[in-house]
């Protein structure tokens, strides 16, 4: 029966693992207990590869899952957990299955690797916010997909400021400055308790300086100190039991600073009393006064408008007033000003009759002068000008004793009516004047002149002296009655002596004419002069009585012969003037050009200007044109040239506030600190102003001298700092050198790890940055004595190894005399082989394979146990497996049988160096 129940059996149940590991790949997965079969296989079979192929042949997430959790076999369930993390990874499963994954797994490390690989954002911030990791916080910031919300989560879940200030050097500024401000806020709430404890401190120390400054506004000092201290009693609970000490002291500030004022506010208050009482008086009095302006304006329009109706209740109006400045609290000088206004009013009220009379007499007064016409010559203004001057004194006599002024439109009415009059009478006042001073100078003229024997131009001046004379005023002539009396009667006595001297005059100008139209022409300006001159002299003689027409004619025949050649010589130079013109018409078309191509091209100032001169010069050298085309065309050219020099005057304008504008920045650069910015901006300075043009000889100059000095200044200076500076630095560099020398001196004198330590640590503190050569030696001396240190701390391992291995050679070993407290715990706790996996030698395998030494004594198998069992440890431990660590449990088994003396040899080779 056995025989066959052996030969029935299933070829998955066969003994034979191997067997089992072929019929997985023989199963179908449309057999009914396909699945069954697999999960007996995958989690129950005794064999691992049997247990590795059905749940690779089922391939189910849940499978692997549970398989990395429970599975016996250590490399299985390794492998489990890596098919579980790659499936997450590649989104080989559902969604909710892998939330539902992330949920359940307590294995930090998988979702740590989960976390690195993710690509979804908020799945990554899930993981990365459970586990909150350094090194996952900051790769999840480093993703770019990551929303900034997100990351400024994250970003206060980074306890390390080194991490956030490299943060905020990245190249993200959003995320830089986010880091930046984390940081900042971290700095301020370090700082905040020592801000808060000195802002207290100076607060009592203020609150205390109180008693001995004593100034005037003590008390609101003390009531601002008080709320300055409410609000700082919320941050106080941040200084801990300090906070105490503060407040009990400010209380003791306090109370003394309370006790020491107390009179002197109490007398504030009293004199503060005593303000607005009389504050409370001007209030009162300002509020009467209002009340009087208001019965001052009704009673000035009432009277204006004539107004007698009103006068009962102005008058009730009055009373009232008075009643109330008599019922109210007012200060005696205000009070006294008071009844002065009423004073006044009341007699406003008063003549209020005799004023309304007044004011509609004055209305029916200027009614008539402003119906009468003003004067149109000088026998009306005679005759009104009286008149006028009468109602002026009428007026000022009827305003008189008036206690209030007149209204305003009578007013306006009566200044313009005056106005208007006085310009008419003033006009005809001047030119009576005029005349009659044009008159009296005439005939002293008249008089001068005959005393003066010029008695050619007597006549017509006394033709004039005749029409101003029948002009004046019958007083005016009356003054001058006697001077033009005499003037007529010189006047008389010269016309009997004009017949006498004018004909023999005449002839002799005839003659002199003739006889120089028969001379040849040397000057012709001369010539013209001489017949101007002689036709003058003609006009000057008058007519004589026994003069024909003959004569003149003869003159006038013997003048035009005379003057012919002027006549040929200026229709010369009438030509000449007309090609002139030509001339001077072509250059103004020249000029509209050039002031066309300024507009359109924006021509160079320079050249603007050189083109400019140009035809100027050329202007100058044309002469004159005829004089009826000489103001036009004048007129064209100064408005061209004008123009020109607008624009050149314009553009140069331009190119000067280019210039100051770099002369400006030339200024700001050299008051920076750093002398090499400043120096680059110099430089860009001086590129640039050689692209502006000419800015005009008045300033261009002038400009570049003062730009050219701040250059020249800035780099003078700048040239002694540098050579002061390298004479500074090479001093500063020997005695560096000299520094360097003394601490390799004490490096080849140090003796011991602890005389290193300080040793380097100045040495790294030490700023070479500036000096590459030093620098070169001083990495040379840190790299020596970390040499140096290491080989001390080398031997130091190595001494303390030797005592170790001593110890454990000698058959009675002496743990106190084991230096490494670590070593003599574990001698220590005896403990047996039985508590760990691996024995003696074992981890004496271990240990050399960790040290990466060849293995002795160890078959494949053995080896093959130690790598297996050490791979496992380190997968499922925190901590690091290293060759101290499983010294540490080569000591833990207890003392030592002479098997184990043996391996100390095998230990000795790793560890002592």
């Amino acid at each position: 029966m056995m025989i066959f129940k052996r030969l029935l059996r299933p070829k998955w149940q066969h003994p034979d693992a191997e067997k089992r590991v072929e019929s997985i790949a023989e199963f179908e997965p449309q057999q009914a207990d396909y699945k069954t079969i697999m999960h007996e296989l995958a989690f129950n079979d005794g064999s691992e590869p049997v247990r590795f192929a059905a749940l690779q042949r089922l391939n189910d997430f849940s499978l692997w899952w549970q398989a990395a959790k429970h599975d016996a076999a250590d490399k299985l369930r390794l492998h489990a957990e890596r098919q579980v993390i790659d499936m997450v990874i590649n989104n080989d499963i559902s969604t909710a299955l892998k939330q539902q994954f992330i949920a359940q797994c307590q294995r930090s490390h998988i979702l740590e690797q989960i976390a690195l690989a993710e690509q979804d954002t908020s799945t990554k911030l899930q993981l990365v916010l459970r586990l909150q990791k350094p090194n996952l916080i900051m790769n999840a910031l480093q993703d770019s997909a990551l929303p900034i919300d997100d990351k400024k989560q994250l970003l206060e879940l980074i306890d390390s400021d080194k991490e956030l200030e490299q943060l905020s050097r990245s190249q993200d500024t959003v995320l830089a400055s986010m880091a930046q401000a984390i940081l900042e806020q971290r700095q301020f709430e370090r700082e905040q308790p020592a801000r808060i404890e000195k802002q207290a401190r100076l607060l009592i120390a203020k609150l205390n300086a109180l008693k001995s400054r004593n100034p005037a506004d003590s008390q609101q000092r003390f009531h601002a100190y008080q709320q300055e201290w409410q609000q700082l009693a919320i941050e106080l609970p941040r200084l801990g039991a300090e906070s105490q000490s503060l407040a009990t002291k400010y209380l003791e500030v306090e109370h003394s600073v309370e006790q020491f004022f107390s009179a002197q506010w109490q007398q504030q208050k009293r004199a503060e009393a005593q303000q607005q009482k009389l504050q409370q008086q001007r209030t009162h009095a300002k509020g009467i006064a209002q009340a009087i302006a208001a019965l001052r304006i009704d009673v000035a329009q009432h009277l204006q408008q004539a107004d007698l109706h009103q006068a009962t209740a102005l008058q009730q109006h009055f009373v009232a007033i008075e009643t109330q400045l008599e019922q109210t609290d007012v200060s005696s000088d205000d009070r006294q000003q008071l009844q002065s206004q009423l004073a006044d009013i009341s007699q406003q009220l008063i003549d209020l009759p005799r004023i309304a009379l007044c004011f509609t007499q004055a209305e029916q007064w200027l009614e008539q002068w402003a119906a009468q016409s003003l004067p149109t010559d000088m026998a009306q203004y005679e005759e009104l000008a009286p008149q006028w001057r009468q109602w002026q004194q009428q007026w000022q006599q009827n305003l008189k004793g008036l206690s209030v002024p007149l209204p305003s439109s009578i007013t306006e009415h009566y200044h313009k009516l005056q106005q208007h009059w006085e310009g008419v009478l003033a006009e005809f006042s001047q030119q009576q004047q005029r005349q009659f001073k044009t008159c009296r100078s005439k005939l002293a003229e008249f008089k001068r002149l005959h005393q003066a024997g010029k008695f050619k131009v007597l006549f017509g001046l006394f033709k004039g002296i005749q029409s101003d004379y029948q002009q004046l005023s019958s007083d005016e002539r009356q003054k001058l009655a006697r001077l033009y009396n005499d003037a007529e009667q010189q006047l008389n006595e010269l016309s009997d002596w004009q017949d006498y001297i004018a004909s023999p005059r005449k002839q002799q100008l005839v003659q002199q004419m003739q006889q120089l139209a028969s001379e040849p022409m040397d000057n012709v300006e001369q010539r013209a002069k001489l017949v101007k001159k002689a036709r003058a002299d003609w006009g000057t003689l008058g007519q004589a009585k026994d003069t024909d027409d003959a004569l003149y004619q003869a003159f006038d025949q013997a003048c035009e012969q005379a003057f012919a050649p002027c006549r040929l010589h200026y229709a010369a130079k009438q030509l000449e003037r007309e090609q002139n013109a030509q001339q001077k018409q072509r250059l103004v078309q020249q000029m509209q050009q050039l002031a066309e191509q300024a507009n359109e091209q924006h021509a160079d100032a320079a050249q603007l200007e050189r083109k400019l001169y140009q035809l100027q010069q050329q202007w100058r050298s044309i002469g004159p044109a005829p004089k009826e085309q000489q103001p036009a065309l004048q007129a064209d050219y100064q408005q061209l040239n004008q123009a020109l020099k607008h624009k050149v005057k314009e553009q140069q304008q331009t190119f000067v506030k280019h210039k100051q504008q770099l002369i400006a920045q030339a200024q700001e650069a050299i008051l920076l600190e750093d002398s090499s910015q400043t120096a680059s901006i110099l430089k860009q300075c001086q590129q640039q102003w050689k692209t502006i043009p000419f800015a005009g000889k008045a300033k261009d100059t002038l400009l570049w001298q003062q730009f050219r000095a701040l250059c020249d200044d800035f780099f003078a200076q700048r040239k002694v700092q540098h050579q002061q500076q390298l004479q500074d630095k090479e001093k500063q560099q020997l005695a560096l050198e000299s520094e360097l020398n003394q601490y390799g001196q004490a490096l080849e004198q140090a003796e011991s790890a602890e005389q290193l330590h300080p040793l380097r640590q100045q040495l790294q503190s030490l700023d070479l940055r500036d000096f590459k050569s030093l620098q070169k030696t001083k990495n040379q001396l840190i790299a020596d004595i970390e040499q140096q240190q290491e080989n001390m701390s080398q031997q130091q391992k190595n001494h303390s190894y030797q005592l170790l291995f001593q110890q454990l050679a000698s058959s009675e070993p002496d743990a106190s005399a084991i230096d490494v407290a670590s070593w003599r715990e574990a001698l220590l706790q005896s403990k047996t082989s039985t508590l760990d996996v691996m024995d003696r030698h074992q981890l004496t395998t271990a240990i050399e394979l960790m040290a990466g030494q060849n293995v002795e004594a160890a078959n494949a198998t053995e080896l093959s146990q130690v790598k297996l069992q050490l791979l496992t440890e380190k997968h499922n431990q925190s901590a690091d497996v290293t060759p101290e660590s499983l010294l540490l449990r080569w000591l833990q088994h207890g003392p030592l049988s002479d098997a184990d003396r043996a391996l100390l040899v095998r230990l000795e080779a790793v560890f002592i160096k």
